[in-house]
């Protein structure tokens, strides 16, 4: 009993001086004002976060189609330079045959 007494006296003490002062103060008003205003607008914090994300993978995306686009233009300079190499890439990619060859494909 008296240990709980001089628990209530303490928080008595301590509620009626500085943490009151603190909690009630108009810098500790304003920022939680502006929390709640950030985490209800609707630009909120959460929005801000999906944004984000979409934005990183659309640049991976970004990244990876540029790749592709270098690879086909390496091809396709290869392939306008050298008649044998449009010949090869034709049969290997889309199966072309000259009369008289059978092509056997192995999957």
């Amino acid at each position: 009993m008296k240990l709980w007494e001089n628990l209530l006296g303490f928080r008595q003490r301590v509620l009626s001086r500085n943490v009151w002062r603190i909690l009630f103060s108009k810098y500790t008003i304003v920022t939680l004002i502006f929390l709640l205003y950030l985490l209800f607008d609707t630009n909120n914090i959460e929005q801000w976060i999906r944004t984000g994300s979409t934005l990183r993978s659309q640049e991976r995306q970004i990244r990876s189609y540029n790749k592709e686009i270098e690879q086909t233009e390496e091809q396709l300079s290869t392939l306008q330079s050298n008649k044998d190499s449009i010949e090869s890439f034709a049969r290997e990619k889309y199966y072309f045959l000259e009369d008289g060859e059978t092509v056997y494909i192995v999957e």
